[in-house]
Formats: C-alpha cells, sequence, structure tokens
C-alpha cells in the first residue's frame, strides 16, 4: 500500500508541468510577452527559437501587439512573423 501512494505521488508532481501553457518563437528575434496571474505581472523575454513553460493555473497574456488572451493552463502558444497563435 505505501508503494502505491508514493507513486500516485509521484505521478502528480511528474504532471504538474504537464498542465502549464507554452510558447514557442518561431521568429528570428526576441519577443517579449506579459503573463498576469492573480495581482502578479511578469515580463517573459521568449528567444528566437525558444519554448517556455509558465501559465499553470491559469492567467492572462499581453502580447507585444497589445493582443491580450485569457489561458487556462493547458495551451500552445505559436508565434511567427510577431503574431501569436493559440492551440
Amino acid at each position: 500500500m505505501n508503494k502505491f501512494a508514493v507513486a500516485v505521488l509521484m505521478s502528480a508532481i511528474s504532471a504538474g508541468s504537464a498542465f502549464a501553457a507554452s510558447v514557442t518563437n518561431g521568429d528570428a528575434s526576441a519577443q517579449t510577452i506579459v503573463v498576469t496571474e492573480g495581482s502578479s505581472k511578469t515580463e517573459l523575454q521568449v528567444g528566437a527559437g525558444e519554448t517556455l513553460e509558465f501559465c499553470s493555473n491559469g492567467c492572462f497574456v499581453t502580447f507585444s501587439n497589445g493582443d491580450r488572451e485569457a489561458l487556462t493552463g493547458g495551451e500552445t502558444v505559436e508565434i511567427k512573423g510577431g503574431k501569436a497563435t493559440i492551440k
């Protein structure tokens, strides 16, 4: 029984990041997005070709063109040509 509890706990810990949103920058230059979680705002700089995970509990994201989107934490954001696409 104890081994089962440890296995469940380890699965829960490793699955935590599976529900985070991710952003991939397909542009040749870095892009900056502003992530608002609750009352906390963070600027994330995403380098060319880089992928970052963020927003595990829901957030608002403001992109460099001023667009703002609400995310729940499981989305994939792709930036190409200065435009963001959410999947």
